[in-house]
């Protein structure tokens, strides 16, 4: 059997196995897995956003209370100044009565931005809570599937490994350049080797120029491409 022949019967044998892996790949099963796991990360990195949220809100809350005490403190001050020594002009009362209210105004602002915090942590808190129910739920369906999976994988895994030992052996016959080249062919298109039918790649089905049609008859083991679709083209 010439290389081209043995090259034939290889690409046989590896598109096989290829076949297997697409259907491990793309079982039913495994798609749910990967869905699952994939929405089970994302719920993961939700979480961590509203944690990082409720800490910032924790830091806000902190650094109002203190503010708040000051303001507090201010408020006293202003009150016991006042006990101390009562104002006798209108004008120092009148700018009095003023502090008192920028006091009590910034007072109502920081109690009202900290009653908003507690509602927007609660909020947060019942958010956090959902997701993570919704990610137990996840984590769960995805180890009923990964059982499933396990139990039905290992025919098909053992196919798959006899099929790459069958293509293995076949690559052995092969001369390692044109190895490559069919290696180099099948990361742009597979399968990467195609018959001469008639004057028509069978691959794409599309008519070679003569030129490339004298090269394909004439080529002996030098390898020709299709110059539509890039495949081997072999005369057999």
């Amino acid at each position: 059997m010439n290389q081209m022949a043995l090259l034939w019967a290889y690409q046989a044998e590896d598109m096989k196995a290829d076949r297997l892996e697409r259907e491990i790949r793309r079982s039913p099963l495994r798609q749910q897995m990967e869905n699952d796991r994939t929405q089970h990360l994302e719920k993961q990195k939700q979480h961590k956003q509203i944690e990082n949220q409720v800490n910032g809100l924790a830091d806000r809350k902190d650094a109002i209370r203190d503010a708040l005490q000051r303001a507090q403190e201010q408020l006293r001050g202003l009150h016991a100044r006042y006990d101390a020594a009562p104002p006798s002009e209108l004008e120092s009362v009148q700018a009095l009565i003023g502090e008192v209210r920028r006091c009590l105004d910034t007072i109502n602002g920081y109690e009202k931005e900290l009653r908003d915090i507690g509602a927007r942590v609660r909020d947060l808190d019942q958010r956090a809570s959902a997701i993570r129910n919704e990610a137990a739920r996840l984590r769960s369906d995805f180890d009923k599937l990964r059982a499933m999976y396990d139990e039905q994988m290992p025919p098909k895994k053992a196919a798959l490994e006899k099929q790459r030992a069958v293509v293995e052996q076949k690559r052995a016959e092969i001369p390692a350049e044109l190895m490559e080249r069919y290696l180099e062919v099948k990361r742009r298109i597979v399968p990467p080797l195609a018959r001469l039918n008639g004057d028509q790649c069978s691959g794409c089905n599309t008519s070679l120029p003569s030129a490339v049609l004298h090269s394909v008859r004439n080529a002996g083991d030098a390898l020709v491409e299709c110059v539509s679709c890039g495949r081997i083209i072999l005369r057999l």
